[in-house]
């Protein structure tokens, strides 16, 4: 069923296909308002500028028949029975001519809807919003905490949350908490714009704005749940809505784009708010299947690679901004933009560190943080090149997340849930997760080889140079490492610098590996057979290679601690630890 409006309401019931009248004149219909403007020599009517015009409407998603109407001369009317019979309800405090902007019916009453007006083209710019919760009988004036001067266009009431309401005004967006009796301003980093329309989408509030497009708030979740003893309360962690398991990336982003005002999509995963009431806390976030068991853990500590740059960074910070101000650059804003230019991790030469875990924001008020639905990736070391370390997808289901923070803890529960459009089994998907997981683990176990095999290889380095006599070293400390770097090389390619480099250098056992990831990730099906093919062929000389050096850590590496001992020099004791970065020189 649709409606249209003109100066009575019309009704189809064929998609549009015909039309009939269901109400009298529901406008004030002064003949005054109904003529042509403009002149003398031309006019300027262009349909905008008529009076007499049902402007809002409203339907009850509640009640069949019920149905809300206003006018854009000042008129609010109801019917009860599909338009068989119309009451006129227009508050008594609301001028002639004042512009019925927009009509909410409530989905919690039937008999309550709000309404927003205005009459800022009658230099009237107070903002006008009423509430009725007896069809219209009485009304109740609701611009608390609006400024006197921002007039209204539109008003909505969140489908979840009872009381939750928010405003688009000349100047931004508000929001009320208690049913319209007290506003706060919502800007947050929207413009100064005027809002016409808001609407709540699956949980995010949709604002369309005149001349900024639509901005979008991602997951308002926490409004629906926050009240007013929250930012008293030392921590509160808010239920997070559930998640899908789809990439919103869309494609690929250039560096070019940043500079643009572009649209964001919402972080791929499941987003996690929490209140601090006070910074800079210890903060532990865990992430739990429905069983209770950890799959991830995240804290607001960074780790040593991270605190060792943050240190280097401010030392370089420092040296910077003091030549700066001594080359007579004295804009502070502009000192900060070039020092900032010249941090950029995209701007550090070879070697790349591996990735830094995702860290539990520790600020005061609101935290967010985005659990990207991965199982713990596989390990990467200093200058890994072309080599996937991704865990799989956690498949569709209950979770829990857990915030440790000043000696408390809070749970929540979400669930994940699979894309809608997909047509993919829970058995087809399981099977894809194990597999995922057997592919994160092997190529875990090739990529902690290299690691081990690069530790012994510093220890050797440093023992040779401690020792005061290396001759009776030579022989087996040179077996150790031509066997060492023959492993090496057939797990990864060691002579890659760049993600070019693949394009030169044939990819080795863990590469070709962890590759196959990528291709079945890439969509919401059971693994192709190809898949399983690939994997078993590279997957037993991967193993091949492991037991290769199991036997050189074994047999050569002892002879080598044995003439270490000898040669009163520490033994060498293999881990899967880096001690050294690799040298940033060309590849051959």
């Amino acid at each position: 069923m649709l409606y249209s409006g003109a100066n009575v309401l019309f009704r189809s019931v064929n998609e549009g296909q015909s039309w009939t009248p269901i109400s009298p004149d529901l406008t004030r219909h002064d003949p005054t308002t109904l003529g042509v403007s403009g002149g003398p020599i031309t006019l300027d009517q262009t349909t905008a500028e008529y009076y007499a015009t049902i402007f809002a409407l409203a339907e009850s998603p509640r009640v069949k028949g019920l149905i809300w109407t206003g006018s854009d001369d000042g008129l609010i009317h109801v019917t009860r029975d599909g338009g068989k019979t119309w009451t006129n309800v227009t508050p008594l405090d609301v001028a002639p001519f004042t512009r019925i902007s927009s009509i909410e019916a409530s989905r919690f009453a039937p008999g309550t809807a709000y309404l927003a007006a205005n009459r800022y083209q009658l230099e009237d710019r107070a903002p006008y919003i009423y509430r009725t919760t007896d069809y219209g009988k009485t009304w109740t004036k609701l611009v608390n905490g609006i400024p006197a001067t921002e007039f209204v266009r539109v008003v909505r009431e969140d489908p979840v949350r009872r009381g939750l309401l928010f405003a688009g005004t000349e100047r931004g967006v508000w929001v009320s908490f208690d049913d319209g009796a007290h506003w706060e301003s919502l800007r947050r980093n929207l413009p100064i714009v005027p809002v016409h329309d808001l609407v709540i989408k699956e949980g995010d509030l949709v604002v369309a704005t005149h001349g900024r497009s639509f901005w979008i708030l991602d997951d308002i979740s926490p409004l629906r749940e926050l009240v007013r003893a929250t930012p008293r309360e030392a921590a509160h962690l808010f239920k997070p809505r559930d998640a899908y398991r789809v990439d919103w990336s869309g494609g690929f982003s250039f560096p070019s784009n940043e500079a643009h005002p572009v649209g964001k999509n919402p972080p791929n995963g499941a987003m996690i708010y929490y209140w601090l009431k006070d910074k800079d806390q210890r903060v532990t976030l865990d992430i739990l299947d429905a069983a209770g068991h950890v799959i991830r853990s995240f804290t607001s500590r960074p780790d040593s690679l991270t605190a060792a740059d943050s240190v280097r960074a401010d030392s370089v910070k420092r040296v910077r901004t003091d030549s700066l101000k001594q080359a007579g650059v004295t804009d502070s804003v502009k000192i900060d933009s070039i020092v900032s230019d010249t941090l950029k991790d995209a701007d550090k030469p070879w070697p790349r560190r591996p990735p830094a875990a995702p860290r539990a924001p520790n600020k005061q008020g609101l935290n967010m943080f985005v659990w990207n639905m991965k199982y713990p990736d596989a390990v990467a070391f200093w200058g890994m090149v072309g080599v996937g370390t991704d865990g799989p997808m956690a498949l569709p289901g209950v979770y829990q997340t857990r915030l440790r923070v000043g000696g408390r803890t809070y749970t929540q529960r979400f669930a994940l849930k699979v894309d809608p459009r997909s047509k993919v089994t829970p058995a087809e998907l399981r099977e894809q997760f194990t597999f995922l997981k057997r592919l994160r683990d092997t190529v875990n176990a090739g990529v902690t080889a290299v690691i081990t095999i690069r530790n012994v290889q510093a220890q050797l380095e440093d023992r040779l140079q401690a020792a005061s006599d290396t001759t009776r070293l030579a022989s087996s400390t040179r077996t150790l490492a031509d066997r060492l770097a023959a492993i090496e090389g057939e797990l990864y390619q060691v002579r890659n610098r760049s993600f070019q480099d693949p394009l030169n250098f044939p990819p080795k056992l863990v590469e070709r590996i962890s590759g196959l990831s990528g291709m079945v990730a890439s969509v919401d099906a059971r693994p192709p057979a190809q898949a399983y093919d690939v994997y078993r062929m590279f997957a037993s000389e991967l193993q091949r290679q492991l037991l290769a050096l199991r036997a050189v850590l074994g047999r050569d590496l002892q002879a080598v601690n044995a003439a270490l001992r000898g040669a009163n020099v520490p033994r060498i004791v293999a881990r899967a630890a880096e001690l050294r970065r690799p040298s940033p020189e060309t590849a051959q």
